[in-house]
């Protein structure tokens, strides 16, 4: 085949084309073990005279089978790139999940008023009071017939939690447990006291709750003043237990005060807390 100095390798496929009826895209040409590309020049290639150029050629059903093996390797691979990408989307989702879920749990101490040993509670900060009453209710060392007489406080402020409160709104790491009594048990469980007015000698006996706060001790004595006659500071007075300033705003659970304990009466007042 004669061809022009200055034609390219494309150019010698038409003709090859036009004279083999051999299409130009089935053509693959082939000089000393290299492949021409279409846009190559003879002389730049050194097709010569008389050089001898191999014609490969390839068959339509090849190039299918080779268009679409491409695009089911290019389809394989998006999907694996869109699989991994899903995996790993879900890994930093279920990471955040995981962070979420830490920021929601909450850390209680609870401490029992029946108990020496804290015991330890993990509970959700979205979590209501009664739903931890509930939780304390069925923890296995601690044993009371039912939530409602579950009374918590906190332990650093001495605040009785509310039942409707969040955990989140509560502000605590730390609560005191106790128990109110039942009707029927509430006369057995009621606290027989010895309270010592300070200019005297004699003890006056005194009945509160456990539960009362240390307040409600000034209201019975108001009314065994006159009947007793022991007298009451007139300008004021504040309970001494146990070498300890008593808070007129927690309970003598909270103070721990026991069966037969005494309190004493001192004249005067108490600033900036006990």
């Amino acid at each position: 085949m004669e061809i022009g100095y200055f034609d390219t390798v494309l150019e010698i496929k038409e003709k090859v084309n036009k004279y083999q009826n051999i299409p130009v895209s089935n053509q693959t040409l082939i000089l000393n073990g290299q492949v021409l590309q279409d846009i190559d020049d003879p002389w730049k290639v050194e097709i010569l005279h008389n050089s001898r150029i191999q014609l490969e050629v390839n068959n339509d059903d090849d190039n299918n089978n080779n268009k679409e093996t491409s695009h089911n390797n290019k389809k394989n691979n998006n999907n694996n790139n869109k699989e991994v990408l899903h995996n790993n989307n879900n890994k930093k989702n279920n990471h955040n999940n995981n962070n979420a879920a830490n920021k929601n749990i909450i850390h209680l101490n609870v401490k029992v008023a029946s108990k020496t040993q804290v015991v330890p509670l993990e509970v959700d900060a979205n979590d209501t009071v009664w739903r931890v009453k509930e939780r304390i209710q069925e923890m296995e060392n601690v044993s009371v017939s039912s939530a409602n007489r579950v009374v918590l406080h906190a332990s650093t402020t001495g605040v009785e939690l509310q039942e409707h409160q969040l955990l989140r709104e509560c502000d605590v790491t730390e609560i005191d447990v106790s128990y109110r009594a039942s009707a029927a048990a509430s006369g057995k469980n009621r606290l027989k006291l010895m309270v010592l007015p300070k200019s005297g000698t004699k003890k006056v006996p005194v009945e509160v709750n456990a539960c009362d706060n240390v307040g409600e001790l000034r209201k019975e004595l108001q009314k065994l003043q006159q009947r007793l006659q022991f007298h009451l500071p007139q300008d004021g007075y504040f309970f001494i237990y146990k070498q300890n300033v008593m808070d007129d705003d927690r309970s003598f659970r909270w103070h721990h005060v026991a069966q037969g304990d005494t309190i004493e009466i001192f004249n005067g007042s108490v600033s900036g807390g006990s």
